[in-house]
């Protein structure tokens, strides 16, 4: 240094590896003088830190075949994470006291933008076994020592995982004492690398076993990088499927069934139970695929999915081929039919109706309604009823399509369209669905150049490949969705007027949930029924009622996804209605109010809750006395509120426990008492005010 200046003297004479070192240590801001590292983790932080290193336990035995006196005397070995921390150290007890006293010990970090130049830090940033001596350690305090570190690679996707040192002082040192650090990394890799092996036999067993429970399925195993190992014979025509996308197979299955699409790890396959993840769906395969993970301990070590039949078959019939036309002699498979709409409201049986006849022809529909109303499951439900369901049925979701590559996604390209296209260009989603049905979902959401070409396309029946000057003729019939409201979304310029005009033929609404009476019950009854790994087997009353009060604003979707939310979390066969979120049980006691001031106003019992009077529980009727209860008055004159009261108070009364009681309104004792205190009622041998 020149007098403290930070900046290296021009006549520096170390080693360039070192000099390099060293400039990369001033840009980071490490102090010469540093007293010592900086230490991290506390006890249980490093506790928790070498639980989550899963390849710790071995390289922790190939130490221990290494830690000889001889090789230790004066020295000891130390394991580091890719970031540096140390994790654990043996060796000669004068040794790991000196160094103890520079924080040079487990849960402290020597990165070489922590410290400096140094063994594992430096062996980190440059990814080679490195040996610095002395001096050449960049913190003053360090030069009375030297280290040799060694980075240790994963063997599968050659990533550096740790590394392992050799430190010792400085008088010890020895140009031998890398070979020797290198030598133990080296065989620490081996053993990991046999490791591997045994994960690898782990999941061609289980894949063994899945390709003799699922013959007629297409079944791929993938290791933990997603590199494929093996597939049966019908998962070769998804491989290929795959390839022909103009992406790398593997590559495209590393984000199957991810949350976060751009993740290239299996970190995302992982299930809580370790078993079956249902819904894992890719748009270039087209289907839903069953994921199986396999775990070693608590790490992902690969996985098996699993592509029923008709999907394999549907995506044999999206192949396309330059050579040829498509070949659309084998069906292409959709998910729902108009059958898979179910309920049994009045307006639901119009729009299958409607949808049977649009079904016959070949013009255009729109389908209009909310979110999560089934507007996909219309659109499958009339391809499939349609003279085209053997031909491909093609979905897009076009808010999901990136703003810049929206032509090309829907028309293709050719070679040298743009930066990054295919070297051999490629087919876009009307080209994909030649022959059949495309379904262009959320198309509010295209932007106003992307509909301008939709719209010469819908005209002429034909389209131009990005960077192309042919056009190509394409025979698509067209489903368009969208939640937005149209005239708002024209005069907003969302949506150009002449695109909706040309679209709107056959337009069709899809009611929302809150409007199809009793269709929330009896869909939530049937997803019960489809649920699994579940010991629930209905619902009590109050949670019917709560289906039934509640406005949906997730619709079908909403219901489903609580259905499977409280089927996951019941302890019993009757889910009751301690489970519920807070919302329904709002809208479930709201109602329930307003029935009950209805009966106290008109001397009548409320109908709403019974099948029939006569089996009616008799604390429904409002009674002249409440008999076996006491019941202070309100402090407010609220008649909901005293009715209300007067019902809960008559049911205590009639029953000789809570736990009676609660069983006849189908609710747990605990929500019963919890009624009870909102009310102002305090439960006893009688009901009393507690306010």
């Amino acid at each position: 240094m020149n007098d403290g200046a930070g900046a290296l003297g021009h006549e520096v004479h170390v080693r360039p590896a070192v000099q390099a070192s060293w400039s990369r240590a001033m840009s980071s801001g490490v102090r010469p003088s540093l007293p010592r590292a900086p230490l991290l983790l506390d006890h249980d932080s490093l506790a928790q830190l070498r639980d989550d290193v899963d390849w710790l336990p071995h390289a922790e035995q190939v130490v221990r075949a290494h830690a000889s006196g001889a090789v230790l005397d004066g020295h000891i070995l130390a394991l580091f994470d890719h970031q540096a921390r140390m994790l654990a150290a043996t060796g000669d007890p004068r040794a790991l006291d000196g160094l103890a006293d520079i924080n040079f010990r487990p849960g402290a970090l020597w990165s070489e933008d922590a410290v400096g130049t140094n063994g594992p830090g430096t062996a980190l940033a440059t990814g080679r076994a490195v040996h610095i001596v002395g001096a050449e350690h960049f913190c003053s305090r360090w030069q009375g020592w030297h280290c040799a570190a060694a980075p240790v690679r994963d063997p599968l996707t050659q990533e550096i995982i740790g590394v392992l040192d050799l430190s010792g002082f400085r008088e010890k040192a020895h140009p031998h004492t890398l070979s020797l650090a290198t030598a133990i990394a080296v065989a620490l890799e081996q053993r990991l690398a046999t490791r591997e092996a045994e994960r690898r036999v782990s999941l061609l067993r289980q894949f063994g076993t899945l390709v003799g429970r699922y013959p007629t399925d297409a079944i791929l195993v993938v290791d933990r990088s997603g590199d494929i190992i093996a597939s049966s014979a019908s998962a070769e025509r998804v491989v290929r499927r795959l390839q022909a996308s103009g992406r790398d197979a593997t590559s495209a299955l590393r984000t199957m069934s991810t949350d976060d699409a751009r993740s290239q790890r299996l970190a995302h396959w992982e299930a809580p139970t370790r078993g079956l993840v249902r819904d894992a769906s890719h748009p270039l395969i087209g289907g839903t695929a069953a994921v199986h993970a396999l775990h070693d301990g608590r790490t992902a070590i690969g996985a098996c999915l699993i592509l029923p039949n008709a999907v394999v078959r549907a995506t044999a019939g999206r192949s396309t081929s330059k050579e040829g036309p498509r070949d659309h002699s084998r069906p292409t498979a959709t998910r729902y039919l108009l059958e898979s709409l179910r309920g049994e409201a009045p307006v639901l049986d119009e729009v299958r109706r409607f949808a049977r006849a649009c079904a016959r022809t070949d013009l255009p529909v729109l389908l209009l309604g909310e979110s999560g109303t089934g507007k996909e499951v219309v659109a499958q439900g009339i391809h499939a009823a349609s003279p085209r369901a053997d031909a491909p049925f093609v979905a897009v979701n076009c808010a999901a399509l990136p703003r810049e590559l929206i032509e090309s996604e829907l028309f293709g390209h050719v070679s040298g369209a743009f930066s990054g296209a295919r070297r051999d260009g490629a087919i876009g989603k009307f080209e994909a669905a030649d022959g059949g049905t495309l379904f262009l979902d959320e198309i509010g959401e295209l932007p106003p150049a992307a509909q301008a070409s939709l719209l010469r396309v819908l005209q002429e029946g034909e389209i131009t490949r990005l960077g192309a000057t042919a056009g190509r003729l394409v025979d698509v019939r067209i489903i368009a969705a969208t939640n937005r409201d149209i005239p708002t979304g024209i005069a907003a310029g969302l949506l150009r007027d002449d695109l909706y005009h040309r679209l709107n033929v056959l337009t069709l609404s899809l009611p929302p949930l809150r409007e199809r009476k009793g269709d929330a019950v009896l869909l939530a009854q049937h997803f019960l029924a489809q649920a699994r790994g579940t010991v629930a087997r209905e619902f009590s009353p109050a949670v019917l009622q709560a289906f039934a009060c509640y406005r949906w604003p997730g619709n079908v979707r909403e219901l489903e996804n609580l259905v499977k939310r409280l089927a996951a979390l019941a302890e019993g066969p009757v889910i009751t209605e301690d489970f519920l979120p807070a919302a329904l049980r709002d809208a479930s006691a709201s109602r329930g109010v307003l029935h009950f001031a209805s009966a106290s106003v008109h001397g009548a019992p409320s109908t709403e809750h019974t099948r029939d009077d006569t089996t009616a529980p008799h604390w429904w009727h409002l009674p002249d006395e409440v008999s076996g209860a006491t019941l202070a008055p309100s402090r407010t004159s609220d008649p909901v509120r005293d009715a209300l009261r007067h019902r809960y108070a008559s049911l205590v009364g009639a029953h000789a426990t809570m736990r009676e009681a609660a069983a006849a309104l189908g609710v747990t004792r605990s929500t019963l008492y919890r009624r009870l205190q909102r009310l102002g009622l305090a439960p006893g041998r009688s009901v009393r005010n507690s306010g």
